[in-house]
């Protein structure tokens, strides 16, 4: 185990095209321009430091590292000398071989991009190989599910919330989810981010994809599709597949695909056709012009590979093969950071209506 020391020692940390540089106020006008670039003090998940509060954000971060609470540093591009945006570790527990990494923000710039793999990379390296941490973990607001999907990238776990946790800079009163990695899922964790890091940010896995009836998948296709799992924040707000395909056996007006690239499930989408039984599309209270994208699932390892933009559009195309439909409608729960900005990239608008909690939103066939 490292001395109490180690863990509080602030060494210059690089690798993967990046330098960590312990944050200090040579920083400011770096930090400054990438707070700048998407305006990420307006965020209200985050604690991003507005323009005139930068050099009173670098001397709060010393001064919890001078009382062992932060060990915080400007994340630096080590081709250019470009401040990126900045990262901690904190909540250090020597003696029980623990630490966290938060306070991370980055540019909007490169924000989607491999930079936060490759710091958290260099991060864990620290903690796991050079600190000999038990555990690293990470903790962020219940609304930011950028901030979830990326820890559950990196492989972390989702552990707990915490209730009334902290409070928000605009004075609110958040929940906190908690996430951590063992030493044990550490070296897996390391080669599926190298791997990672290897591709190009832009690169997609290559292979057509096929929306494949159920009844032409053989047996592992099937299990596998079952067992596709959507992450730990994805599974709060769609159903499980097994779920989608016994509710689909369960309705005349289902239709289920699964989505296959190559011969292997990446997701599942089930729509809702009015026209295929109207008395059961009346009972459930449809129109009999609609059809509906009742259930969207991609795999989460497949998240990032523009499935999701393929289903929609298979979806739109199935709707205007319909004789008689003229619109195609979906719902999703409200919330910050949800889908509502990807359905309306592709022409997806509310309609003012509620389903069971969710909002309608629907474009024209």
């Amino acid at each position: 185990m490292s001395s109490q020391s180690d863990y509080f020692a602030q060494p210059v940390l690089r690798g993967h095209g990046l330098r960590l540089e312990p944050l200090d106020f040579s920083h400011e006008a770096g930090l400054k321009a990438a707070a700048a670039d998407g305006e990420l003090w307006t965020l209200r998940v985050t604690s991003v430091p507005e323009p005139e509060n930068t050099r009173s954000y670098i001397e709060a971060a010393q001064r919890m590292h001078a009382e062992k609470k932060r060990v915080p540093y400007a994340v630096i591009a080590e081709a250019s000398g470009k401040v990126l945006g900045s990262t901690s570790f904190h909540d250090l527990i020597p003696e029980a071989g623990r630490l966290e990494i938060g306070y991370t923000w980055y540019a909007k710039s490169v924000q989607r991009s491999s930079v936060n793999t490759a710091c958290k990379l260099v991060m864990m390296s620290r903690g796991f190989d050079e600190l000999s941490a038990n555990l690293v973990g990470w903790r962020t607001d219940i609304f930011n599910f950028a901030s979830q999907r990326a820890i559950e990238r990196l492989g972390a776990k989702r552990e707990a919330v915490l209730r009334s946790h902290a409070l928000r800079r605009d004075g609110t009163v958040r929940d906190s989810v908690i996430y951590g990695m063992p030493k044990a899922d550490w070296p897996a964790a390391r080669e599926r981010l190298l791997a990672r890091l290897q591709v190009a940010p832009s690169a997609r896995p290559q292979g057509e994809l096929r929306f494949v009836d159920l009844g032409d998948l053989n047996f592992d296709q099937l299990s596998a599709l079952a067992k596709l799992d959507p992450g730990a924040l994805g599974s709060r707000f769609v159903a499980a597949n097994g779920v989608s395909i016994a509710q689909a056996a369960a309705k005349r007006c289902a239709v289920l695909r699964a989505i296959l690239r190559g011969a292997d499930p990446v997701g599942l989408i089930l729509l809702y056709d009015c026209t295929l039984d109207p008395a059961e599309a009346q009972a459930d209270g449809h129109a009999l012009d609609e059809v509906w994208i009742w259930r969207l699932m991609v795999g989460f390892a497949h998240h990032g590979q523009g499935i999701g933009e393929t289903a929609l559009k298979w979806a739109h195309a199935y709707a205007q093969s319909r004789l008689g439909v003229s619109t195609l409608k979906l719902c999703h729960v409200p919330h910050e950071n949800g889908p509502e900005s990807f359905y309306k990239r592709f022409g997806f608008a509310h309609t003012g209506e509620e389903d069971d909690g969710e909002l309608v939103m629907a474009k024209a066939v």
